[in-house]
């Protein structure tokens, strides 16, 4: 369930998010809630945490609402906002198809490293933006 729900919830929340930054309605802390998500779902991938499905659902769905308002308010002027949001959450979509990908080798003896490596990797990615976020 969980493995089927989460790479199909954070595009959609993700979309609500983007429409939300279309409209102008603002969210306070966008890119700390961005530098967060990176941190806590790269120690998530890391530590192989398996969280109750609600609340990998609820974390990730709020996650979803800053990253979707960062791409929409960061639309180009005079470009269509419905193909633009088309673009960002397929494009999420696709990236999280390559994280999907990385996962199935998690059986492999040498693929659970690098599948942690990989979310170890991530969560310090998330620290550097986090810093740049506050400073």
């Amino acid at each position: 369930m969980l493995f089927r729900s989460l790479p199909v919830a954070f595009p959609l929340v993700m979309a609500v998010g983007g429409f939300l930054g279309l409209i102008g309605v603002r969210i306070p802390g966008v890119e700390i809630g961005i530098a967060l998500s990176a941190i806590v779902l790269g120690l998530a991938v890391f530590r192989r945490a398996q969280p109750p499905v609600p609340v990998a659902l609820g974390l990730v769905g709020l996650f979803a609402v800053f990253h979707g308002h960062a791409h929409g308010t960061e639309l180009p002027p005079g470009d269509s906002g419905i193909l633009y949001s088309l673009g960002f959450v397929i494009g999420t979509g696709l990236l999280h198809g390559c994280g999907i990908v990385l996962g199935l080798i998690d059986h492999v003896r040498w693929g659970k490293t690098l599948v942690q490596a990989a979310g170890f990797l991530i969560a310090v990615g998330g620290c550097g933006f986090l810093y740049r976020a506050l400073a």
